[in-house]
C-alpha cells in the first residue's frame, strides 16, 4: 500500500483560473465545507490550501486524517436532463422544459471489489458493484435533487470547464505525527500563526512584493540580522521613506540565505490591533503576549511591528504590549523589528525611554529626487506603464511641491499605482509584464496629477500659460467690485503656479478686511475653486466659536461629533483654511497660529506635527468698520483699516501675514452685477431646468433688486434672501399649483412694466 496523500478536486474555468477543493474520505451531517482555494495557477491554489490546512490544525476544527487517501481517482462525464421550476399564475410548478447538465463524477476501485463514486460539486458518496451502474444512479439522484428547483440555482451547476482529481502531498504530511503541525497543544507557533504573517515564507511563495532599487540602510544592516546575536532594530524615517520596503528587503535577504543552507531568523509581521483582536476578557491579551514571547524566544525569530506607537499605547487596564516584550528584549532573547517616525521616536523616548534603549536605531532617509526618477521608471514598467523620463521628472516636481507630508519614494509609488488603475479604467491590478497601453509624456502626467490631486491643470502645467492678470480675471468673474483684492490674490496664485512660494511656510497668508457683505468670504471660496478645484477643498472655521479661554485646544484636539483643524488638514493637506472673523478669537488662538503662519506646522494633541505648507491661509475681519455707512475705500479708509489691524494683532502675528487686503464698499453698479450672478445661479436650479423654464429680468427689475438687496452696514448680504422671497418663491408657488407649467419664459419685471411672458414676477 502506498503512503497516504490528499486528493484535490480541480475545476479549470474558461479563463484558465483554477478552483481546488479537498476531498474527504467520509462526511458528517454537520460538517463545515472542506478547504478550497482559488488562483491563477495550480501553485497558487495549493499554497492557499496548505495555509488553510495549517490553520485548520491550529484551530482544531477538523482532522487531517479525514482527507488522506490510498486510492487514485479517475473522472468521467455524464449528461443529466433536469426539469426546473416554472410557474402558472404565479404558482410554482415543475416545468416541462428540460435543461441539460453535463456533470463530472469521480470514482476509484475499492480493495476487495466495487467502486466508490462521487459528484465532487455536490458532495456525498455511494458504492456500486459494477461501474456501469454509476451513470444511471447519478442521473436519477441529480434529477431528483434538482427537480423543480429555481433555474438560476441550477445554472450554478453548469459545466465551467475541465474537471479532474489530482493527488497532492504537501509538506505538512512530511512532518512526524507528533510534530506541531498535527497537534494543537504541541504547536510551538500557535499564537504567532494566529496574529502574524511570516514574511520569509511569503517571499518564498511569491506572495511578498519584490523591492526595486538600492538602499544604503539595507547595506548597513543586512549582516546584523544574520549574525550570532541579531539586535532589535528600530527603523526611523518619515512616512513614505521606505521603512516597510526595507523590512521586505530583509525578508528576501533571509530567503536567499535559506537557499544556501543557512537558518536565518524568520520575520513574523503583526500589529497592535492583531495582537489584541478577540481578547475580550481580563488578562487574555496579556496571556497572548507572554505566549508570543515564549514562541519567539525558542527559535530566535524577529517580531515585526509596523507601528512602534501601537506597542507603547496603554490598553484599558493601563498596561501596554511593550511591558511584556521588554524583559525578554533586555536579556537578548527576543528581537523586535519596529518602525516609527522621528516625532514618534521623540515621544516614545519621553514616555518609555528604557524600551527605546533596547533598540539599535537605523535611519531611513528620504530618497533624493534624482534617484526617484530611475526608481519610478522601473516601478512604472512593472505596472505596465510607459513613462517618458521627462514625464517622470515632472511628476517628481509635482509631488515634491504639493505632497510634503509624505516622503519619496512612497508618494511616487502611490501615484504610479493610481495611474496604472486609472489608465485601464479598472480597480484590478495589471498583470505584471503586460504590454503598456500608451506612453505618458509630461503633458499627460500633469493632466493625470490634476485629476489625482484636484489642483486645476492651469496652475500645474508649464504647457499652459496663465499670468497673474489671467488668474485675477478668474477671481473677478465671481467676486464683484473688489478688483484690487483680486489682483493681489492673482499674484499669490502666480507664485503658486511658478513654484516660487516659500517651501517652509503656507502657500500664502492673506487677511481680508472690510465691511460685512462686500465679498470677503466669496473671494475665499473662489480662491478655493481656482487653486484646488472646488469649494469642498475649503476648511472653514467661525472664530466666534473660539472666544472663550481654553477654546484654542479645539484646534488641535477632536471632540465628539467634530474633527479638529489638525485632523482635517492632515486628511486634506491641499486645502484653503478660512478663519472667519479672526478678530473675535481668544488670544490663545493667536499663539497657536504663530507656528502655522510662520513655519507651516502645528502640533496636535498626540504630539504629531501637522503640515500646513501646502495650505492657503485666509483670514477675514471687520476691524475698522463703523456703524456709519462707509464712504468708500480711499487712501484714508485703507490707512484706517491697516492701523486698526496693527493695533489689534501682536507684531509677531501681524508680521507673519503676507498681505492685508482692504475691501471697499460696493457701488450700485457692483450690486447690479451681483444680481445678475444670483439670478443666473437661480436659473440653473433643477426644478427650472427640468421644466425648461427660463428666467429673464428687465433692467428696471435688476436695478430694483439691487436697491432692495443692499444695506449700508450689511452690504449685499440681504440680496440672496430677497431673490428667494421675491423671485424664487412665486415661481415655486406657480409650479406647485400648476404641474403643466413648463417650456416657457418667466419674466422678472418692475412695477409699471408689462411682462413679456406667460408668467411674470413683479419686484415692487
Amino acid at each position: 500500500m502506498s503512503k497516504k496523500s490528499l486528493r484535490v478536486h480541480v475545476v479549470v474555468d474558461e479563463n484558465g483560473w483554477r478552483i481546488g477543493t479537498l476531498l474527504r474520505t467520509w462526511d458528517g451531517p454537520f460538517d463545515r465545507p472542506p478547504p478550497s482555494a482559488f488562483g491563477a495557477t495550480m501553485e497558487d491554489v495549493l499554497a492557499e490550501l496548505e495555509a488553510k490546512l495549517e490553520a485548520m490544525q491550529i484551530d482544531g476544527q477538523d482532522s487531517i486524517d479525514r482527507y488522506l487517501w490510498d486510492e487514485s481517482f479517475r473522472s468521467e462525464k455524464i449528461r443529466v436532463d433536469v426539469h426546473p421550476m416554472s410557474s402558472i399564475k404565479k404558482r410554482p410548478v415543475i416545468g416541462k422544459k428540460e435543461v441539460p447538465l453535463v456533470l463530472t463524477y469521480a470514482y476509484c476501485p475499492i480493495e476487495g471489489g466495487g467502486y466508490r463514486v462521487t459528484l465532487p460539486r455536490f458532495g456525498g458518496w455511494f458504492v456500486v458493484e459494477d461501474l456501469s451502474l454509476a451513470p444511471e444512479i447519478l442521473r436519477h439522484a441529480v434529477s431528483t435533487i434538482l427537480l423543480g428547483e429555481n433555474p438560476r440555482w441550477i445554472y450554478d451547476f453548469r459545466q465551467l470547464g475541465s474537471e479532474y482529481v489530482t493527488e497532492w502531498s504537501p509538506s505538512i504530511l512530511l512532518r512526524p505525527a507528533s510534530s506541531a503541525a498535527w497537534k494543537r497543544e504541541e504547536d510551538p507557533h500557535t499564537e504567532l500563526v494566529r496574529v502574524s504573517d511570516e514574511l520569509v515564507d511569503r517571499a518564498s511563495r511569491g506572495k511578498l512584493a519584490p523591492v526595486i532599487g538600492e538602499s544604503l540602510s539595507f547595506e548597513k544592516m543586512k549582516s546584523w540580522t544574520l549574525g550570532a546575536r541579531p539586535p532589535s532594530i528600530l527603523l526611523v524615517g518619515p512616512p513614505g521613506a521606505g521603512k516597510s520596503a526595507l523590512v521586505r528587503r530583509i525578508a528576501f535577504h533571509h530567503l536567499a540565505a535559506r537557499k544556501t543552507g543557512a537558518t536565518p531568523p524568520r520575520i513574523y509581521s503583526t500589529s497592535k490591533d492583531r495582537i489584541i483582536a478577540g481578547m475580550i476578557y481580563l488578562g487574555m491579551w496579556q496571556e497572548r503576549c507572554l505566549a508570543l514571547v515564549k514562541e519567539l524566544t525558542d527559535d530566535g525569530d524577529y517580531l515585526h511591528a509596523n507601528e512602534l506607537g501601537g506597542l507603547l499605547e496603554p490598553q484599558p487596564d493601563g498596561a501596554s504590549i511593550a511591558e511584556f516584550l521588554e524583559p525578554a528584549m533586555d536579556g537578548g532573547e527576543l528581537r523586535i523589528l519596529a518602525e516609527c517616525t522621528q516625532e514618534e521616536l521623540e515621544r516614545a523616548r519621553r514616555t518609555r525611554p528604557s524600551f527605546i534603549q533596547r533598540f539599535t536605531i537605523v535611519r531611513v532617509d528620504e530618497s533624493p529626487p534624482t534617484a526617484i526618477v530611475a526608481l519610478g521608471l522601473a516601478y512604472a514598467r512593472r505596472r505596465s506603464l510607459d513613462l517618458h523620463p521627462s514625464a517622470m521628472k515632472r511628476l517628481v516636481r509635482h509631488l515634491g511641491a504639493l505632497e510634503r507630508g509624505v516622503a519619496f519614494p512612497g508618494k511616487a509609488v502611490r501615484f504610479i499605482d493610481w495611474l496604472a488603475t486609472d489608465a485601464r479604467g479598472t480597480t484590478l491590478p495589471a498583470a505584471e509584464g503586460s504590454a503598456p497601453a500608451r506612453t505618458f509624456f509630461p503633458r499627460d502626467v500633469s493632466a493625470a496629477y490634476a485629476r489625482y490631486s484636484g489642483v486645476p491643470l492651469t496652475l500645474l502645467s508649464d504647457d499652459i500659460s496663465a499670468s497673474a492678470q489671467d488668474l485675477a480675471a478668474l477671481l473677478k468673474a465671481r467676486v464683484i467690485g473688489q478688483d484690487a483684492a483680486c489682483d493681489a490674490c492673482g499674484r499669490v496664485l502666480a507664485r503658486f503656479k511658478a513654484n516660487l512660494v516659500d517651501p517652509e511656510r503656507p502657500c500664502g497668508t492673506l487677511l481680508f478686511v472690510g465691511p460685512t457683505g462686500v465679498g470677503k468670504t466669496e473671494l475665499a471660496k473662489q480662491l478655493a475653486r481656482t487653486t484646488f478645484g472646488g469649494e469642498e477643498w475649503m476648511i472653514r472655521l467661525d472664530m466666534s466659536e473660539y472666544m472663550l479661554p481654553g477654546s484654542a485646544m479645539r484646534l488641535t484636539s477632536a471632540r465628539a461629533g467634530a474633527a479638529s483643524l489638525a485632523t482635517r488638514v492632515r486628511e486634506q493637506p491641499l486645502s484653503l483654511v478660512l478663519f472667519d472673523e479672526i478678530e473675535k478669537a481668544h488670544p490663545e488662538v493667536f499663539d497657536l497660529l504663530l507656528g502655522v503662519l510662520g513655519e507651516g506646522r502645528l502640533t496636535d494633541e498626540s504630539g504629531r506635527f501637522v503640515d500646513f505648507r501646502t495650505t492657503l491661509i485666509v483670514m477675514t475681519s471687520n476691524l475698522g468698520v463703523t456703524d456709519a455707512r462707509p464712504a468708500g475705500f480711499g487712501e484714508a479708509a485703507g490707512g484706517d483699516f491697516a492701523r486698526k489691524v496693527r493695533a489689534h494683532f501682536r507684531p509677531e502675528l501681524y508680521n507673519r501675514i503676507d498681505q492685508v487686503l482692504a475691501f471697499r464698499a460696493l457701488a450700485s453698479a457692483d450690486v447690479e452685477r451681483i444680481v445678475d450672478l444670483e439670478l443666473a445661479a437661480a436659473a440653473k436650479r433643477t426644478g427650472l431646468v427640468r421644466r425648461n423654464l427660463r428666467l429673464h429680468a428687465t433692467p428696471a427689475a435688476r436695478s430694483r433688486l439691487a436697491e432692495l438687496g443692499y444695506h449700508p452696514t450689511r452690504g449685499a448680504r440681504p440680496l440672496r434672501r430677497l431673490i428667494e422671497e421675491r423671485v424664487v418663491s412665486p415661481i415655486a408657488a406657480r409650479i406647485a399649483g400648476d404641474p403643466s407649467f413648463r417650456d416657457t419664459r418667466v419674466a422678472v419685471h418692475a412695477p409699471g412694466e408689462e411682462p413679456a411672458a406667460v408668467f411674470g414676477v413683479c419686484i415692487d
